[in-house]
């Protein structure tokens, strides 16, 4: 969920056959563009919540990117013409992946800290582990993926009502926040299936998504009330804004994939340890957020947790 956390490995195109590795600078410079695009988007987050309500901003900056990266994928793969299949699909994975999972985490992050939605983010392995095991019928785990498990949602549930009871975060934000995460942790298995009967190349099918949402978002952003006030953007908001578009969307999403497509998937999937030390830092220096030893032994645990999990499902 970067926030906007959309993943979007699940549309990859496995009929293309594999191109031969790239060198060792290149994958280094995605792996770093990764790490800057989808580690400070929390942080970016939470500076546009200052022109833009949360909802909102989330459609606004969704919509922006799908129509970019549609157009990106017209430009590079070529025009595929969209079935009624697509759509059906698309605007299925829209309402959790987008208007759920990125509007609504934005909108939490209005009354939690940038570094609390990025900690409560990286427990999205840890959620669809469960629900892979319990709902899904996957493998029971292992005994390291259960001490995965216990760790991480235990630091990360204690941290939570160390901050709720500080004073620190509302309950409406982090049950916000928590139902974004639980939403991409459902879409997730569902975007297995849906892709099967994808017509659409990567760019195009994650821009129709993005763009289906982002609509969603801005229709529901104003039936609650939310207004942007146009007025109100000044030289900074305008370079936020495209910030939001651009890096964590545009950037983030193609160093993403790149790397799926060229690199063992633990290596592009390592931006999971790395995200919430970039939101709970730059947070704490450039916010004002809290940042104590016990956040840092919570954060500590929950990317140990994460590595325990992380072979679940390959063994």
């Amino acid at each position: 969920m970067a926030n906007l956390y959309i993943q979007g490995n699940f549309m990859i195109d496995f009929s293309i056959p594999k191109k031969q590795k790239k060198g060792l600078v290149f994958i280094i410079f995605c792996l770093f563009m990764l790490y800057v695009s989808w580690g400070t988007s929390f942080f970016f987050t939470r500076l546009g919540l200052n022109y833009i309500p949360g909802v909102l901003l989330g459609g606004i900056r969704a919509t922006i990117s799908g129509i970019l990266l549609f157009g990106l994928g017209v430009l590079t793969q070529g025009y595929f013409k969209i079935s009624l299949s697509d759509l059906k699909n698309a605007g299925f994975l829209a309402v959790f992946q987008v208007m759920i999972s990125s509007a609504f985490l934005t909108k939490g992050q209005e009354t939690i800290p940038s570094g609390m939605a990025a900690l409560l983010c990286g427990t999205i392995p840890l959620f669809m582990v469960l629900g892979e095991w319990l709902l899904w019928g996957g493998k029971r785990p292992k005994f390291k993926h259960v001490l995965g498990l216990a760790i991480g949602l235990t630091a990360i549930g204690s941290i939570n009502v160390n901050t709720l009871f500080s004073g620190e975060v509302s309950i409406v934000g982090l049950s916000l926040s928590l139902l974004a995460v639980l939403a991409w942790v459902y879409s997730g298995h569902f975007s297995k299936i849906c892709c099967m009967s994808n017509s659409l190349y990567i760019f195009q099918s994650t821009g129709l998504i993005l763009f289906l949402g982002g609509l969603e978002s801005i229709l529901f952003g104003y039936a609650i009330g939310e207004r942007w006030d146009v007025g109100l953007m000044d030289f900074n908001g305008v370079l936020i804004l495209a910030y939001l578009v651009l890096m964590p969307s545009i950037v983030g999403y193609t160093s993403y994939l790149w790397l799926l497509y060229h690199v063992r998937p633990a290596v592009a999937l390592s931006y999971e340890y790395v995200n919430p030390v970039i939101a709970l830092v730059l947070g704490n220096a450039y916010l004002g957020e809290s940042l104590t030893v016990y956040h840092g032994i919570a954060c500590a645990a929950l990317l140990g947790s994460v590595f325990l999990v992380s072979s679940y499902g390959k063994e």
